[in-house]
């Protein structure tokens, strides 16, 4: 694979991760509204909104993102992972508030690109252990395109 189709399938990845993630963000604000109009604690909503935004993100970043497996193994593993990250960043956001005395929404805002960044990090090192390639059939160049792509280079 070039330069080219590596720098192609990685956008692809992002972009697609991008997508999941904010189809988890949505699953987390929906359960936690519901849950806190039922009469939950904040608290206890947040933990079952984050708890059901895990889950939602893992079944996208198996499938539609990464192509890999599922395994009892790697679900335990993203969730560790996400119940670490998501009390990392609560930290940030409460010191930067703490700090700077933005709005809490504004410091959470401002933690979502490095959140981000660090969870697709993860995400593609622990599912890139099962040696198979992110890409689906359609998202590969197509062998008659790299033969002329080919002859074209020695012309």
């Amino acid at each position: 694979m070039t330069g080219r189709h590596r720098l192609v399938a990685l956008v692809r990845e992002v972009l697609r991760f991008l997508v999941g993630t904010c189809l988890g963000l949505t699953v987390d604000l929906g359960v936690f509204e519901a849950a806190v109009r039922l009469g939950a604690a904040p608290g206890v909503a947040n933990v079952l909104s984050s708890g059901c935004a895990v889950v939602v993100m893992y079944l996208v970043v198996t499938r539609y993102v990464f192509r890999a497996d599922r395994s009892p193994s790697s679900f335990a593993v993203f969730v560790g992972y996400y119940a670490v990250s998501i009390a990392t960043f609560s930290i940030v956001i409460q010191i930067l508030h703490e700090t700077t005395g933005w709005l809490p929404f504004i410091c959470k805002l401002v933690s979502l690109p490095l959140s981000f960044a660090a969870n697709f990090v993860f995400s593609k090192v622990i599912f890139r252990r099962s040696g198979r390639p992110s890409e689906s059939p359609s998202d590969r160049p197509l062998a008659g395109r790299d033969v002329v792509e080919a002859r074209e280079a020695t012309r």
